[in-house]
């Protein structure tokens, strides 16, 4: 009876959530900045509202069933084995691409990606599975790929922060609010829809994880993980970017000029991007290449946490002297 209820308010808080989210996505149509930014901008977001219609529909009606899949060893259950498990797919559906054994490079997302492109990309000529599996199996690989579409929200990010071109205007507290509850709701419906499987954030957690997942061979070619690497590269460059614009707002000049709003809430993003990244990291196996490590120089643990954490400092910096008002001291 309970599990009823929770799937009921599941259902109504999704259809709910991706309402408000279609209010945000009619202003952003209407208010959007023209050019070739704004445009990218505002075609991830109709990405990201269309994959978070297809995750509903794979959750809304579902089998039930006991249990799940085991946690994987020395690390959390990754989130294309936690959603396929939600999903009631069958268990060869998910190994096929998730678990062969392909070194410590690649912990599988990948693997993963690569799945899930191939499903999408052949959702056409499988007449012959039912309607209701292949929306469940597209629902699994459109979150094999977060890491993908979280890559190209990063990249657009990091060139609005250096370009200083504003894809909108600046949205009320209303319009604000409707995106929150769109964003906040659906992930509320999702984890009572999977019954508890799908936690709140740990999409977005994975995402930053596996950020990138798909693009390349998964070949390391500086000795540590790929994946592990990756998101500290990725955490590095956010800071970055947010030090250059706001020290170059506030006294280089160096980038192009960028207004209050859009200089805050870009800034802002990113930085809570790089915090979501600090939490990714401890989901993912830490290098161990001894005490030298692949610098042949410093300790490795030592030098990881200083080029994060002197990126980190200067990114506070930039932020804090972004969101002063353009009349505050220099």
């Amino acid at each position: 009876m309970l599990a009823k209820v929770g799937t009921w308010i599941g259902r109504l808080l999704s259809a709910g959530a991706l309402a408000a989210w279609c209010g945000w996505l009619a202003w952003s149509l209407s208010s959007f900045t023209p050019g070739v930014l704004g445009a990218l901008v505002l075609a991830l977001q109709f990405m990201a509202f269309s994959a978070a219609l297809v995750v509903t529909a794979g959750l809304w009606a579902i089998p039930r069933r006991p249990g799940g899949y085991a946690r994987t060893r020395g690390r959390p259950t990754p989130m294309p084995v936690v959603m396929a498990d939600a999903l009631g797919l069958d268990r060869s559906f998910v190994a096929i691409a998730g678990e062969p054994d392909v070194g410590e490079d690649d912990t599988g997302e990948i693997a993963w990606a690569r799945r899930g492109l191939g499903v999408l990309g052949a959702a056409r000529s499988r007449s012959a599975t039912p309607p209701a599996v292949r929306i469940r199996e597209a629902a699994w690989s459109v979150v094999s790929i977060d890491g993908l579409r979280r890559m190209l929200a990063i990249v657009l990010l990091i060139a609005v922060l250096f370009t200083g071109q504003t894809p909108f205007d600046r949205p009320s507290w209303s319009v604000v609010a409707l995106l929150a509850g769109g964003v906040g709701g659906l992930s509320l419906g999702h984890w009572l829809l999977s019954g508890g499987r799908i936690r709140p954030g740990a999409r977005l957690v994975w995402s930053m994880a596996s950020v990138g997942a798909g693009v390349g061979n998964g070949t390391s070619r500086s000795g540590l993980p790929v994946r592990w690497m990756t998101t500290m590269a990725t955490m590095v460059a956010l800071n970055l970017a947010v030090a250059l614009r706001g020290l170059s707002d506030r006294w280089t000049h160096g980038l192009g000029p960028m207004s209050h709003d859009g200089r805050v809430s870009a800034m802002s993003l990113a930085i809570g991007l790089v915090f979501v990244g600090l939490v990714s990291l401890r989901t993912l196996p830490r290098p161990e290449l001894g005490f030298y490590g692949a610098t042949n120089r410093l300790e490795e643990p030592s030098t990881r946490r200083l080029a994060l954490g002197c990126t980190l400092a200067v990114a506070v910096l930039g932020f804090v002297v972004g969101v002063l008002p353009a009349d505050g001291p220099s």
